[in-house]
């Protein structure tokens, strides 16, 4: 399929291109599928490994170590002092559940039998915020109970029947008092008060708009992974939309963005290579990062 049939196939609006530096921390070998990242509290980046059923730990100088294995799929995963929270299950069947993660320590925490396909999870205070992308819900996990429970529901949060393996919401952020979701198959951004207890006031934020996981800046810019379109994509807070990324700077199948806790101006975005269950096992995974706003060049004095 050429790139001009799949922007028509999946509803995506092509968008000008405006290329920031790039470079590769880290590489997988071929066959690895990295799916979300979080940053670790004392340095590095902590990404879950679906194809391995692993987390590990990338330092920022590109050195790899296991952080933790798991028994099943790992998904979301939201940074907790010094470990992190991780969903984990099987896409499509019951017993998927919570997991408190820290160096070779996988500690369970609570069970979450309302998920099938549990994926981009976010916390909001004392909650964690998990997207089913079969069912289209959100679960909210009180973390002083441990107990999940559905947050919200609704029509524009599930898959599409036409598109066969294509998630429903699928990344989800909590910023300025909103919740934040993609559903990649309708292609659309969306958005609800963090403070909602039903739908009422969601708002369709962008349509035509293919995303996977994505990060919002606290100027208001989102930056996305775009998945199949191979690319990272700039939303600016007027609309605007530039793909500042593609697949010759190492984001092909760009599975998530994040944000540097220490220098807002880069990013770390996930890059799986293959698509997930391809069967695929020539293209590397790779953990790139980039610099959303270069530095600017001092200008020549006169004198």
């Amino acid at each position: 399929m050429n790139d001009s049939s799949l922007h028509d196939q999946l509803n995506n609006e092509r968008v000008p291109f405006t290329a920031v530096p790039a470079e590769t921390i880290m590489e997988w070998e071929p066959g690895t599928f990295v799916e979300n990242l979080a940053p670790f509290p004392s340095g590095g980046w902590l990404v879950t490994v679906p194809s391995h059923r692993r987390i590990d730990l990338v330092t920022g100088d590109g050195r790899r170590s296991t952080f933790a294995e798991l028994a099943s799929t790992p998904t979301g995963i939201v940074t907790n002092g010094d470990g992190a929270w991780v969903v984990s299950g099987t896409i499509g069947e019951p017993g998927w559940c919570l997991h408190r993660v820290r160096q070779g320590d996988v500690e369970h925490a609570c069970d979450l039998p309302q998920l099938r396909f549990g994926n981009g999870m976010a916390r909001d205070g004392r909650r964690l915020l998990i997207a089913d992308s079969a069912l289209g819900i959100v679960l909210a996990v009180d973390l002083d109970a441990r107990r999940a429970a559905q947050w919200i529901h609704h029509e524009l949060f599930t898959p599409l029947e036409q598109a066969v393996g294509v998630p429903g919401i699928n990344g989800i952020t909590v910023a300025g008092g909103h919740v934040f979701l993609t559903n990649t198959a309708r292609a659309l951004l969306l958005r609800v008060p963090a403070a909602a207890t039903d739908t009422t006031h969601l708002e369709i934020v962008a349509e035509r708009l293919f995303a996977d996981d994505f990060a919002v800046h606290d100027d208001g810019t989102l930056y996305l992974a775009t998945h199949m379109f191979d690319s990272v994509l700039r939303l600016a807070p007027d609309g605007r939309r530039t793909e500042i990324a593609r697949a010759d700077q190492g984001v092909e199948t760009s599975t998530s963005v994040a944000i540097d806790p220490e220098d807002p101006d880069t990013l770390w975005v996930t890059a799986a290579g293959e698509r997930f269950g391809s069967g695929g096992h020539d293209k590397p995974a790779r953990l790139i990062r980039l610099r959303a706003k270069p530095p600017a060049v001092p200008e020549e004095s006169d004198g």
